[in-house]
């Protein structure tokens, strides 16, 4: 079991009025028994929720991982910020040129226009596949070393197999060639809760 809820809480602000950080309590293939594994898709949401305060959170969570344990599934969090606005006025122009193109099924729109939305915050993940604490370390030395100036690594956040580093921008040319296999995830979420159930 991992629990990164406290980490993760030091990484949220809610600033402006509809900020909202979106969560995922997502079920992966790999990680159901053979037997199940045709069931479904690579990655099924089993329920998304748009956090609006840290209060917010503690309220759901232990929802989440009840959710987690259940289902066999992993909790996700973009540590990315989103306001509702934005998204509110990008899903009124998607919905138009829907509708202009013959689409009338609206469900997945909300989901959609989140996913393309420019975010507020500029934050990275590094995904090392490492447990070696020492290792992530340095990696993380080397990161804050990098161009622009100043500390880019804001949190190291455990994974099943190995940390993400939640970073700022910084020169991705010169960090590939020296680490040409660590993956620089630009939109994606990092784990919150892994359930017990999950082994």
């Amino acid at each position: 079991m991992i629990d990164n809820i406290e980490q993760i809480k030091g990484l949220l602000n809610f600033e402006n009025k509809g900020d909202f950080y979106m969560l995922y309590v997502l079920k992966r293939k790999k990680d159901q028994p053979e037997g199940e594994r045709d069931n479904h898709q690579s990655v099924r949401t089993i329920k998304s929720y748009c956090i609006e305060s840290i209060e917010h959170l503690d309220r759901r969570y232990d929802e989440i991982k009840q959710l987690c344990e259940m289902f066999k599934a992993r909790a996700y969090i973009h540590v990315q910020k989103q306001n509702h606005t934005d998204v509110s006025l990008n899903m009124m122009v998607d919905l138009a040129k829907r509708i202009q193109d013959g689409n009338h099924k609206q469900q997945g729109l909300f989901d959609s226009v989140v996913g393309q939305v420019k975010t507020q915050e500029k934050r990275w993940i590094v995904d090392i596949d490492t447990t070696d604490y020492h290792a992530v370390t340095e990696i993380s030395q080397f990161i804050n070393y990098l161009r622009p100036e100043g500390p880019k690594v804001e949190m190291i956040i455990p994974t099943k197999n190995g940390y993400h580093l939640i970073t700022g921008r910084f020169d991705v040319k010169t960090f590939s060639e020296k680490h040409p296999d660590i993956d620089i995830q630009k939109k994606n979420p990092t784990l919150l809760y892994y359930p017990e159930s999950l082994g």
